[in-house]
């Protein structure tokens, strides 16, 4: 079951200069594989798992892109934290 104060949102910006590409869309994925809680991402209406490279590449987030993290589940706050650091890290691989 889950509670109604367990659903975070947060929205971000698209820092990277490279925007939401395949390399950090799979970090993305391989990272919420930590996490319990379920996460979506939405972009101009077009919601998707966060542990779906191929749903991460179809929102084509390019740099300054705003994206809406969604996440259901205990440990939401740490997941969208996680996301947080990915999508606004100017150059996640060197992390």
């Amino acid at each position: 079951m889950i509670l109604e104060s367990e659903i975070m949102e947060r929205t971000l910006k698209v820092s990277n200069q490279l925007g939401l590409h395949a390399r950090v869309a799979t970090m993305m994925v391989q990272a919420m594989q930590n996490y319990s809680c379920q996460v979506t991402l939405v972009k101009d209406g077009v919601e998707v798992d966060a542990r779906s490279v191929l749903g991460l590449l179809l929102l084509a987030a390019t740099p300054g892109s705003e994206l809406l993290v969604r996440a259901h589940g205990p440990d939401s706050r740490q997941a969208i934290q996680e996301i947080s650091r990915l999508i606004q890290d100017e150059d996640p691989e060197e992390g």
